[in-house]
């Protein structure tokens, strides 16, 4: 409220004539006789002129000292700036003048005009008043009311303003106006209004009493009073200097009538008059367009209160909501009540926001940080009482089956002591979805885990209980405990309703594999087929496939020609994939002795797929069926090929053998003991090489220089074991016997000594390699790698691909991560295997991403896309490192397609931070809509992943930054501040800009 007083010009008034006291004194000096006249007359100037004359001559000191005292009176009253001075000089050559009063007073007064209020009361002090004149004394008592009305002491400063009021001529009204003011500044507001009322009618205090009179009505909580007045005073004084504060009071005195539409017009005209409206009118002002449906307007004045933590921003809060309820934003409306609903102020508006709060979270589904199953329980923890009780009940338990946050609906539902059958039924879901979540995360034994927890629920919801059979049996199978997988599969498919979807097509193809990887091929056969009759997209790579597998049960079955139709098929379902199948057909033609047909098919393969895996495969078929035709020249060649080309594969081992052989057939023993030497000394340890070394002696047998190959024999040192003691054998056989009975304590040390007593035995390679695998089933890495080392510093290729592979796995798991790259580079060069081939390529790009070498991560997922049949969490996972390779190299346009794809599902980790990655791309590019859509969708669909939904939060802020809507970045700050518990640099991240907002 802002203070009216009297200006200071009015109560300095027209200073007081100096009053001579009588005292016998005779003027022998004309001038100063004529000074003193002069100053009676107000002459000052000529006053002053006349006693500094008369000073010039004088003699008589007591006379000396009234002129010196008439000119200091004279300067005070023309308002002389030698007045202070001259007063204070004064007193300080008479301190025993009988004018010391009047000198004290005149010097107060001039520190009152100057607004010096603490040194004129000191001066006024210094007075006695009952020395003054008359005149003197009304205004000493003036002035030193209202010093003291200045310094705080509006009791006292009272007292004197009233005794003017009773006795004074002069000051009376002004100080009538004072008591009355002061009364109202102190809460005395009957008081105050009796002397407004009265003044009002006083044309110097008309305006400012009718003013107060309007004030006090509005503090008494008269509305109707006020708009009198108010309306009254608008209309007399429409340019007064306190209209903005005269509109306030209509305004809100309007709004507590229920006239919103007159509430807004005087609230708006006092928003627009002010430069900082105050809070709750504005409040008031927002209430108003809200009541008549002006939501758009209410909003921009509602947004403006929430600047502070108080009861006033909860209520607005509120409103808030509600106004972006009835505006289609539910998600600000969300966040508004959460403000609200946070706030401890008033416990009416807490409970209304968050019920509001929890049916919004309801509705929208958001699942940002726990909060969506959790809310209605806090609900009723805090409010057991609350009229919307039985609603919040009901919602809870849909809310169990629609939200996205599991593991926090879970977490509520456990601590329901009597859980009713709608809640089981929603528990028995939320642990399906908990299981699909821990699956899509490759986190296996967490899966089944919860799978087997929802089946445990029975048939309360059941399909629920047929998906985590058909979930479990997919988590088995990852876990290649196929017996398992065969039976949930199984399960599944006897129980579901949903016979024609694709989870029900998918089954029987799983199944098929099941049955497929244990050499159950007739009922693999039968599942694969029934896959094929149920699969309508036939150009997926799992219908190719199928036909593949087809092909394969058949050829174990020996039905050639039906196999040979299958695999025709697969071929051109997916022509891309289609590799596999023209092998097989190959070979199939081969068993029917159509080697012409055969070679056409390897040839095919050859050309149409030169980064298969088969290709090294389809040389060697294609050498030995011209060996077959007794077409040696080109069987050399395919061999050759076959060497030069994959000189890592085993078959280019087989093929140097086929070599030699060949030339030694055609009477060409030279060739064929290159050959053979070939062979062992490119494959040193080999059991080709050995095989080598016996056909090689047979070669010199025939040439008839068995010193030659004496001679070299010796030069190949004790690499080469051509005869085993009957006793190194038996030993290294009894202990392999109990290995492969699984007796794994009693299989190592019989190894151990094996080793001891022959560690350059013919078996000390296989030796090694099983003690390594016993310790890597401990998982004691640091002993199962000296073991596995020592098998490939052997040369012994028999397990040479597996001790690689198991090498690569431990250096990596170690976090020796150049290592590991370094063995898994060696095993993509060597593998045969195809579980081996894919761990290579994705042990290559997961290491060179972990020692900075983006480059290779990225070739290597590149090579890893191009695989037909990669599994999707492999596949996503290639994406996100390519990704992320580009982005860090500074390409983010090229990460836009992967990370598109990855972050369709933000289950997983990498699905999570590519939404997030893909908003600030978008954010990057000043493609605001696009990074809002997305982040949207995040909101909307939640992740297990909160640090990145954070971040995403984090990253909407920001946009509204730039925007210029700082109120909703506050709101979407604050609610992540609320809400987010982890103890990361998020928490940094928030209180930093919202510091950058409040400046």
């Amino acid at each position: 409220m802002k203070r009216i007083l009297i200006p200071l010009s009015l109560l300095m008034g027209a200073p007081a004539i100096y009053a001579q006291r009588a005292y016998r004194m005779e003027v022998p000096d004309r001038l100063f006789a004529e000074g003193r006249e002069l100053y009676e007359l107000k002459n000052y100037a000529g006053c002053i002129d006349k006693m500094e004359a008369y000073k010039a001559t004088a003699q008589d000191a007591d006379l000396i000292q009234e002129a010196d005292f008439l000119m200091a009176a004279a300067s005070f009253a023309q308002g002389n700036g030698q007045a202070m001075e001259r007063l204070q000089t004064y007193l300080t050559r008479y301190p025993a003048s009988r004018h010391s009063d009047e000198t004290a007073y005149m010097i107060g007064s001039l520190h009152f005009g100057e607004g010096d209020y603490w040194e004129a009361i000191e001066w006024f002090n210094r007075s006695n008043i009952d020395l003054l004149a008359t005149d003197q004394q009304e205004s000493y008592t003036f002035r030193l009311a209202y010093a003291l009305l200045q310094t705080g002491e509006p009791e006292r400063a009272r007292s004197y303003f009233a005794r003017i009021g009773e006795i004074g001529t002069r000051y009376r009204e002004a100080s009538n106006y004072y008591v009355a003011y002061i009364d109202y500044t102190t809460g005395k507001y009957d008081d105050a209004l009796e002397q407004f009322s009265r003044l009002k009618s006083v044309a110097d205090y008309e305006e400012r009493a009718r003013h107060y009179l309007t004030q006090i009505y509005y503090l008494q909580g008269k509305p109707e009073r006020v708009i009198q007045e108010g309306e009254a005073l608008l209309n007399d004084y429409p340019e007064s200097a306190e209209i903005g504060e005269i509109h306030r009071v209509v305004g809100s005195s309007y709004y507590h009538t229920g006239n919103s539409a007159r509430a807004i017009d005087h609230l708006s005209r006092y928003v627009a008059a002010t430069e900082q409206p105050l809070r709750g009118d504005l409040y008031l002002l927002g209430v108003s367009l809200y009541n008549q449906k002006q939501y758009g307007q209410a909003l921009e004045h509602l947004a403006r209160v929430i600047t502070a933590e108080d009861a006033l921003s909860q209520n607005a809060s509120l409103y808030l909501g509600q106004c972006y309820l009835q505006t289609g934003d539910k998600r600000n409306a969300r966040m508004a009540f959460e403000a609200a609903a946070t706030s401890t102020y008033d416990r009416a508006v807490q409970e209304a926001a968050m019920y509001n709060y929890a049916l919004l979270i309801h509705e929208t589904a958001f699942t940002g940080f726990g909060e969506s199953v959790s809310i209605f329980e806090r609900f009723l923890n805090d409010f057991p009482n609350s009229r919307y009780a039985d609603k919040v009940n009901d919602y809870l338990v849909e809310t169990y089956l629609t939200t996205k946050n599991y593991q926090a609906a879970l977490t509520s539902i456990e601590k329901i002591k009597q859980p009713s059958s709608k809640i089981l039924e929603a528990k028995q879901d939320i642990l399906f979805q908990l299981g699909t979540q821990a699956f899509t995360n490759q986190q296996m034994e967490e899966a089944i885990s919860r799978f087997s927890q929802a089946i445990a629920l029975g048939e309360r919801n059941v399909e629920a209980r047929d998906g985590a059979y058909f979930w479990r049996g997919e988590s088995y199978y990852r876990l290649t405990d196929y017996t398992k997988a065969i039976a949930d599969y199984r399960t599944y498919l006897n129980n579901t309703r949903q016979r024609g979807t694709e989870m029900y097509a998918l089954a029987h193809y799983n199944l098929g594999y099941s049955h497929f990887k244990l050499q159950q091929y007739n009922e693999a056969l039968s599942r694969f087929r029934q896959y094929t009759n149920l699969e309508k997209d036939q150009q997926a790579a799992s219908y190719a496939d199928a036909y593949n597998r087809i092909g394969d049960c058949l050829y174990q079955d020996r039905q050639f020609a039906e196999a040979e139709r299958h695999y025709t098929r697969a071929a051109e379902i997916l022509p891309s994939a289609g590799d596999y199948a023209v092998y097989q057909k190959g070979f199939l033609l081969g068993l029917q002795k159509d080697y012409r047909g055969k070679i056409q098919q390897m040839d095919r393969l050859i050309a149409d797929y030169p980064e298969s895996q088969y290709v090294d495969d389809a040389l060697f078929e294609k050498g030995r069926t011209y060996v077959l035709q007794e077409n040696s020249a080109q069987a050399a060649q395919a061999f050759e090929t076959l060497m030069s080309q994959f000189p890592q594969s085993s078959l280019a081992r087989k093929a140097g053998i086929q070599l030699g052989l060949l030339h030694y057939n055609d009477n060409q023993p030279q060739k064929a003991a290159d050959a053979y030497k070939r062979v062992i000394q490119a494959y040193p340890g080999s059991e080709e090489a050995k095989v080598a070394l016996q056909d090689l002696r047979s070669v010199y047998i025939d040439l008839n220089d068995i010193d030659a190959y004496a001679q070299y024999i010796n030069s190949l040192g004790g690499n080469i074991h051509l005869e085993v003691s009957e006793q190194d054998s038996l030993t290294y056989i009894a202990a392999e016997k109990l290995f492969l009975r699984g007796d794994n304590e009693e299989a190592r040390r019989s190894l151990v000594r094996y080793l001891q007593t022959y560690p350059e035995g013919a078996f000390s390679s296989n030796a090694h390699y099983y003690i390594g695998s016993i310790a890597f089933a401990n998982q004691s890495y640091e002993e199962s790698l000296t073991h596995f080392e020592a098998v490939i510093a052997s040369g012994d290729t028999k397990f040479m691909e597996e001790a690689v592979a198991r090498t690569a796995e431990m250096r990596y798991l170690m976090q020796e991560y150049a290592a590991a790259l370094e063995s898994f580079q060696r095993l993509k060069l060597i593998a045969e295997n195809p579980d081996n081939q894919l761990a290579a390529r994705l042990g290559v790009m997961r290491s060179a991403l972990q020692v900075g070498k983006q480059q290779d991560a990225l070739l290597a997922a590149h090579e890893l896309l191009k695989e037909p049949k990669l599994s999707p969490e492999v596949e996503v996972e290639a994406r996100y490192i390519r990704a992320k390779a580009y982005i860090d190299n500074q390409q983010a346009d090229k990460a836009l397609e992967d990370l598109l794809v990855i972050s369709k599902d933000t289950r997983t980790a990498q699905g999570a931070e590519a939404k997030y990655l893909l908003a600030q791309y978008y954010f990057d590019t000043n493609a605001d809509k696009q990074a809002e859509e997305v982040l949207n969708d995040f909101a909307q669909n939640g992740t297990p992943h909160p640090y990145w939904l954070a971040r995403g939060f984090i990253l909407w802020a920001d946009l509204y930054i730039r925007q210029g809507d700082d109120a909703q970045a506050r709101a979407y700050l604050n609610s992540l501040k609320n809400n987010y518990q982890a103890d990361d640099e998020i928490a940094n991240m928030i209180e930093e800009r919202l510091s950058n907002l409040k400046q």
